[in-house]
């Protein structure tokens, strides 16, 4: 029997590359979008091969999804450019979606979107929230748009499945972790919101890998399913967490404060209630997320080497 083949956007990527080394693993062929050589070269050392092409190359879209028997989106046009309107995402992204489904139309192909578990709001009581929850009346971004376009696709009759990443995904010593220990480093400290017990939800990125590919199996059109793990990490253990590891002293801060020095995505970002429960892709696909906490991770796993990489300014 050949190779299913799954096409993909952002397959070099921090989640991109550990579904593409699992993909491989378990007998699928995997092709990535690669916009330069050196991310085909990442490609190439992962196991997968490349086509040249970047979310604008809507014919390139259109024909490697045609061509595949499974397409997963995962490239974000937000790419960490916190300024860029979330309009001109929404717009970039749907335009991808559209190109990627003119190619799959009429298929019944599996095609997998990217969405996030902070799109609905957070429980009044502070209790866990699920898939079915109300959305945000005022969301930190539009992602639910991306999502909600994609999944009227299905009506192409394409199979359409949407995971929504918790807001900390982690692990192997990248993404937001990464991220904030950097900004601390160059600030001389790190510093929560208020008293920094809001609560988060959390993903290890190997775990959310794993439930792409049972998505891919399982999966039923139409639906979204929770890719989180933990969901009662609040602010102030997240930063406690990573002072501890990269020697550096942990305060807390106003929202205001916050603002005015992070900016408003990420200051709301890292104030936001988020407690997404994963049971329903427990119950429906069989996953058993099993790699380490997000504290455990930063103090004893991949975050403590990235720790000693990390320059504190000089006085």
């Amino acid at each position: 029997m050949a190779k299913q083949t799954i096409f993909m956007t952002g397959a070099h990527g921090y989640v991109g590359s550990r579904i593409t080394e699992n993909a491989i693993a378990e007998g699928y062929a995997v092709v990535g979008l690669s916009r330069t050589e050196a991310s085909d070269e990442k490609l190439k050392n992962i196991g997968a091969s490349s086509v040249r092409g970047d979310l604008y190359s809507y014919d390139v879209l259109k024909a490697e999804s045609a061509k595949a028997d499974v397409v997963i989106h995962l490239a974000d046009a937000l790419a960490q450019n916190f300024d860029k309107p979330y309009s001109v995402v929404v717009d970039i992204d749907n335009k991808v979606v559209d190109a990627i489904t003119d190619g799959l139309k009429g298929s019944n192909k599996t095609f997998i979107v990217t969405s996030g578990s902070l799109v609905t709001g957070a429980d009044p009581k502070h209790g866990e929230t699920d898939e079915t929850s109300p959305l945000w009346e005022e969301p930190l971004n539009d992602r639910i748009g991306c999502e909600t376009h994609a999944l009227k696709q299905a009506s192409k009759g394409i199979r359409i499945i949407a995971l929504r990443l918790a807001p900390y995904v982690y692990g192997r010593g990248g993404s937001g972790v990464r991220l904030f220990m950097g900004f601390g480093a160059q600030a001389g400290e790190l510093a929560y919101i208020d008293d920094g017990s809001v609560q988060t939800t959390t993903v290890h990125v190997d775990d959310a890998a794993r439930l792409y590919l049972l998505a891919i199996k399982k999966g039923k059109s139409g639906e979204a399913y929770n890719a989180t793990t933990e969901t009662d990490v609040t602010a102030k253990q997240l930063y406690e967490a990573m002072g501890k590891v990269a020697g550096l002293p942990v305060r807390s801060q106003s929202l205001a404060d916050a603002k005015s020095k992070m900016g408003e995505f990420l200051a709301r970002f890292v104030s936001t209630e988020n407690r997404a429960s994963n049971a329903k892709a427990k119950k429906e696909l069989g996953w058993q997320p099993k790699e380490k906490g997000i504290i455990d991770d930063i103090l004893t796993g991949s975050y403590v080497e990235v720790a000693k990489t990390l320059k504190t300014p000089t006085v």
